[in-house]
């Protein structure tokens, strides 16, 4: 173990600290090293029950987390942290798969996945500046509003335009990739945040063991977020681009840029009433989803006397097809009506014991995948998620 911290103490140097010298080692506390460590177990099962959509019934979905993170100046004079963050997720269960796009559980996945979400250092190069590299989860430092973090429907994590970005999807929880992240804190509420990661995590074949093809064909995704943040508000303004460009709907012998925007706002009119709103707009012309506009709020408190127990949450999550995705489409009797799926989502989730959190939860969804020939769906689920 203490050759572990050695060679990670002389790889963090590169972070703009001190030379590494001798005295460093007589610095090392190991006698605190186990006290900085902190090692937490999330096993979350989602049951839902579908009607309407492609095909009714349900569905039983199971993600295990397990993440070990330490700061190191608990016990090193180095300024920095450490994030180990392995993940399992069932099989798909396509009993109920109602065809939407969206995602009714934000833990469902095509295949098995057994991998690390994350493995990163960050260091400060001083009290402002700081630097992650590593395999990193995106959607934990972009285009985040803490209030939406409970909805079940994925949407409400990350916006819909960043998720099916890209040539394979943004790397987002579970299936990330290598990156480097560089933070500006230029106030106590202004941050700047901008990050390079590897364009592609991988495919099905790869998602049960790490895959990063660092500077293959596919590129790079480049994305940068600005925001204003206080104990009551958020406010931010994001962008982001892929290096490769794709090949246009339509018209496959051009191409053009995976890129898009995106705001976020998030306050708090009481300490236990929370608002969001999100809005995030893609290229058309090689995205499938032109636009999100993601609003909702959050009651916490309601009937339990910590406001962290329990909470009731309201949300609406469209997600805009491009028309030249939706023209792709082999039966054109499909595109009637708005081209646009809209999910309507409200749960409420209690603390009956102390590591035990339930989330009875009810999702209606209109025009799957923007096809009218889909029926809408509703999604009645219950989410069980313990914590040790």
């Amino acid at each position: 173990m203490k050759k572990f911290v050695v060679l990670l103490l002389l790889s963090s140097s590169a972070f703009g600290q001190s030379i590494f010298s001798v005295k460093d080692l007589q610095d090392i506390r190991f006698e605190n090293f186990k006290k900085s460590l902190l090692l937490e177990f999330f096993y979350t099962n989602d049951y839902l029950s579908t009607t309407g959509g492609t095909k009714a019934g349900p569905r039983n979905i199971g993600a295990l987390d397990l993440y070990l993170t330490s700061d190191f100046n608990k016990f090193t004079r180095w300024d920095g942290q450490l994030m180990v963050h392995y993940n399992h997720v069932s099989g798909l269960d396509s009993r109920g798969a109602i065809g939407d796009y969206q995602g009714t559980s934000n833990i469902e996945m095509p295949s098995q996945v057994d991998r690390l979400t994350d493995l990163w250092y960050q260091g400060a190069w001083n009290d402002k500046v700081k630097t992650l590299v590593g395999i990193h989860d995106l959607s934990t430092a972009f285009n985040v509003t803490d209030s939406s973090f409970n909805f079940i429907n994925a949407s409400f994590g990350t916006s819909a335009e960043i998720s099916f970005s890209g040539p394979a999807g943004a790397p987002i929880y579970p299936v990330t990739s290598v990156g480097i992240k560089n933070d500006v804190q230029f106030t106590e509420e202004l941050l700047l945040q901008a990050a390079l990661y590897d364009a592609t995590a991988g495919d099905q074949s790869t998602w049960r063991s790490f895959h990063s093809d660092v500077g293959n064909d596919d590129g790079f995704l480049a994305i940068t977020e600005l925001a204003y943040e206080t104990e009551l508000q958020k406010i931010g303004l994001g962008g982001w681009a892929y290096t490769k460009k794709l090949p246009k709907y339509l018209d496959e012998t051009e191409e053009g840029t995976s890129a898009g925007a995106y705001t976020v706002l998030q306050h708090a009119f009481t300490p236990n009433l929370i608002g969001f709103f999100r809005y995030g707009w893609a290229n058309p012309e090689v995205s499938a989803i032109q636009s999100n506009t993601v609003v909702g709020g959050v009651y916490r408190g309601l009937l339990q006397r910590k406001n962290d127990e329990d909470e009731i949450g309201l949300g609406v999550s469209s997600a805009k097809f491009s028309g030249n995705h939706r023209k792709e489409l082999e039966d054109p009797t499909t595109l009637g009506g708005p081209p646009a799926e809209t999910v309507y989502e409200a749960y409420y989730q209690f603390k009956p014991l102390k590591y035990l959190q339930l989330r009875p939860d009810v999702q209606y969804v209109a025009r799957p995948a923007g096809l009218g020939a889909v029926d809408d769906a509703w999604s009645f689920g219950f989410r069980s998620v313990i914590q040790l």
